[in-house]
């Protein structure tokens, strides 16, 4: 019983011992909480809605309890909401920086973003995730073509003085193929062509073409994503690839393309089967120039270099050319299927005419044909000829336009635009001087088509580019509605382009007419 008790006695000694132990060893060690960063989601939406290219900003608040925040990294990253099954989601970082302020180039669709912070110092880790949703940021507006080296891009303008609609704001976005695609365009700018039409199948047509000297390229009307290039435009292999001029037909759905001096078509009311087949056969070359009629009968007008005479599709089916009627009377003031000069421009004015502009083959003379392509070829298309020969630096025109309201035309130097009432004998006026330094190199009036919501100005402004041997420029011009003056005192100028190939106006992006 003793030894027993003595024994107990022994076990307890022992546990008072070792708590005592414990309790003091406490004493010998540093414990911490570890610090992890405060993400404060009151200060912040948890998501956002943009237009495409637009700037994405969120300025989180982020605390340390108290502690000093320079020990913190800051990871933003962006990944799709949903993929299809067998892809992979691999997100993409988008800055570095506490706070986030990124254009946002990825295609149309629903996204995530998340903001991941570290805390350098321990590794403690917390995270973020907003919303976004990324729309079509491109109705109304015009589209610059330029070209840096041997690659080439589009800027996207919208003024208040083009585009007259409150609900569309101002705006400027650069380099569109590049942003869209990684890259830019290869080859040297030739022209930039937009589709858009409502069909009765209510397809809409809605895309833009886009050429140079190496590709040709179908981008969306929308927000300018790749849709296409010349292995799927062109459906005959080994077809030479040299784009030259393009435009959709305002009768229909077709779409007239020039390239290597051929005449291409295609119906362009579905975009998943617009490609171009054979070109239309027979011996001619065209200059890279080409109209619409506004008849069933003529879908497209070209001008044939090679044997000086205009020509047409024999028919909206037949993959040939055909000549125009010979004049059917003698009062006709030529004949279209001898005119036996160069090209040098070609443009709609008033009544939907067509000007064309002439130097002869051999001589210094120049001369503008007024033209009704906007009736079936009746033999009788003939309206006026004007010599221009002794027109101020007529001999260095490099650019030609109609005006849409009256019987006024203008052609543009290396250095100068000039007015010029073709049916009067009035001496030509300087509308505009290119700023010492600068050489032009493109000029377009504005002529949106369709014009919907834009009729009040269409055809009321002038787009010059200029090149000073380092960057591009665009001048707004204003053109007085009634007298077709050009306002020399620009309304806006754009700089930090390349050199300027072609401008035009661009139709609504999204929706219907």
């Amino acid at each position: 019983m003793k030894t027993i008790r003595l024994s107990l006695y022994f076990c307890i000694g022992v546990l008072l011992t070792l708590a005592v132990s414990c309790k003091k060893d406490l004493g010998k060690y540093d414990y911490t909480t570890v610090n992890t960063p405060v993400l404060d989601t009151t200060q912040v939406p948890a998501s956002y809605s943009i237009e495409r290219y637009a700037n994405l900003i969120i300025d989180p608040k982020i605390r340390m309890n108290g502690i000093d925040t320079t020990t913190l990294t800051y990871k933003w990253q962006l990944y799709k909401t949903t993929v299809a099954t067998g892809q992979t989601n691999v997100p993409r970082v988008l800055s570095t920086l506490r706070r986030l302020n990124v254009p946002i180039a990825d295609q149309i669709g629903l996204y995530n973003v998340e903001l991941i912070v570290t805390d350098t110092k321990n590794q403690a880790k917390t995270n973020i995730v907003f919303d976004l949703s990324v729309s079509a940021g491109m109705e109304y507006g015009v589209l610059v073509l330029h070209t840096a080296g041997t690659t080439s891009d589009v800027d996207f303008l919208v003024t208040r003085n083009a585009v007259p609609l409150p609900a569309i704001p101002e705006k400027r976005i650069r380099n569109l193929y590049l942003s869209a695609t990684g890259a830019g365009l290869p080859g040297i700018g030739r022209f930039i062509s937009p589709s858009r039409r409502t069909s009765f199948s209510a397809i809409v047509t809605n895309w833009v073409t886009v050429g140079t000297s190496t590709q040709l390229q179908r981008v969306s009307g929308n927000d300018f994503s790749f849709l296409r290039d010349n292995g799927s435009l062109f459906l005959r292999p080994g077809t030479v690839i040299n784009p030259q001029a393009h435009n959709l037909s305002d009768i229909s759905s077709y779409e007239t393309l020039i390239n290597d001096g051929k005449m291409y078509f295609t119906n362009a009311s579905d975009q998943l089967v617009a490609s171009y087949s054979a070109a239309l056969t027979g011996d001619y070359y065209l200059a890279p120039f080409t109209v619409s009629g506004a008849s069933g009968a003529l879908i497209a007008v070209g001008y044939d270099q090679k044997y000086g005479r205009f020509i047409r599709p024999t028919s909206a089916t037949a993959g040939t050319i055909t000549d125009f009627r010979t004049p059917g009377n003698t009062a006709q003031p030529f004949n279209l299927t001898n005119i036996g000069m160069d090209m040098v421009g070609m443009d709609r004015g008033i009544s939907n005419y067509t000007l064309a502009f002439f130097k002869e083959k051999t001589g210094t003379r120049r001369w503008l044909y007024v033209i009704n392509f906007a009736t079936s070829d009746n033999g009788l298309l003939g309206i006026s000829s004007s010599e221009m020969t002794n027109l101020p630096e007529i001999d260095q025109a490099l650019f030609y336009q109609g005006n849409k309201a009256s019987n006024i035309c203008y052609y543009g130097t290396a250095g100068k635009i000039y007015l010029y009432d073709y049916t009067t004998s009035n001496r030509p006026t300087v509308g505009f001087t290119a700023p010492a330094g600068e050489t032009i190199t493109c000029m377009k009036v504005y002529k949106p088509t369709p014009n919907a919501n834009l009729a009040a100005v269409d055809g009321t402004l002038l787009y010059v580019a200029t090149w000073d041997g380092t960057q591009g420029r665009v001048y707004e011009l204003g053109i007085n509605p009634t007298t077709a003056v050009i306002n020399p005192t620009p309304l806006n100028k754009f700089e930090g382009f390349g050199r300027v190939a072609d401008i035009t106006a661009k139709p609504r992006g999204a929706g219907n007419l």
